[in-house]
């Protein structure tokens, strides 16, 4: 059996991913004086500034205006701000279909990666996707279940979000889960009637893919 899981591209695309949100909130949090309300707007999203989010829009900073990275407000806020700032452009009018250029990845998958539970919920309460896909075909729970993220796995749970979905290879949210060692996710997904002996398109199930990862304690939760 193979296991499909963590190819090198899915393993650096969430690295990288992770580096570069970094790196681009905090030097969009330098953009005090930029050229442009939409540069000004960007900088509010990144860094959770409602009321400054409001102020722009009062004033006609383009409430989806897309950025060089095919990135808009709404996009920033659900990766590093909060349901405040996410409210403040939902408010205004914000698209939240809007995905980015390259991923396709909704506001609320990078919410789940990325953020704050309470970021998350507040873009459920406000018509969020909850089964929207990206490039690679996962959900905003396989996202979190593959990060470890408990606080926002339960969320999606709660709100729904189907612990039955695979991904092109048969992956469910607890192989990924399994796979990557994440315990208290994998109690949380087996506790809402995650399948353990489900198999993907190698045959591995969450106990294999979590024995061959070295993760025997994980590997024990779904036999």
């Amino acid at each position: 059996m193979t296991n499909m899981i963590g190819s090198p591209p899915t393993i650096m695309r969430s690295l990288i991913s992770r580096r570069s949100l970094a790196a681009c909130a905090a030097a969009l949090l330098a953009f005090g004086c930029s050229r442009s309300p939409e540069e000004r707007l960007k900088a509010a999203a990144a860094g959770g500034d409602a009321k400054t989010i409001s102020a722009l829009l009062k004033k006609g900073a383009r409430v989806d205006a897309v950025d060089e990275d095919g990135w808009t407000p709404l996009l920033w806020a659900a990766s590093s701000g909060g349901p405040e700032s996410i409210e403040a452009l939902l408010d205004g009018g914000a698209s939240i279909g809007a995905v980015t250029r390259k991923e396709r990845e909704a506001a609320l998958t990078l919410a789940s990666k990325w953020n704050q539970a309470a970021t998350v919920q507040a873009l459920l309460k406000r018509g969020a996707s909850i089964e929207a896909r990206d490039d690679i075909s996962w959900t905003a729970l396989m996202w979190a279940s593959l990060q470890g993220r408990a606080d926002v796995v339960a969320v999606l749970l709660d709100a729904g979000a189907s612990f039955q979905a695979v991904d092109a290879d048969g992956n469910t949210p607890l192989m990924l889960a399994a796979s990557r060692g994440r315990a208290d996710v994998v109690r949380i997904l087996l506790a809402h009637g995650a399948n353990p002996h489900a198999r993907n398109a190698a045959g591995d199930t969450a106990a294999t893919l979590a024995a061959a990862a070295g993760h025997a304690d994980v590997a024990a939760l779904v036999k």
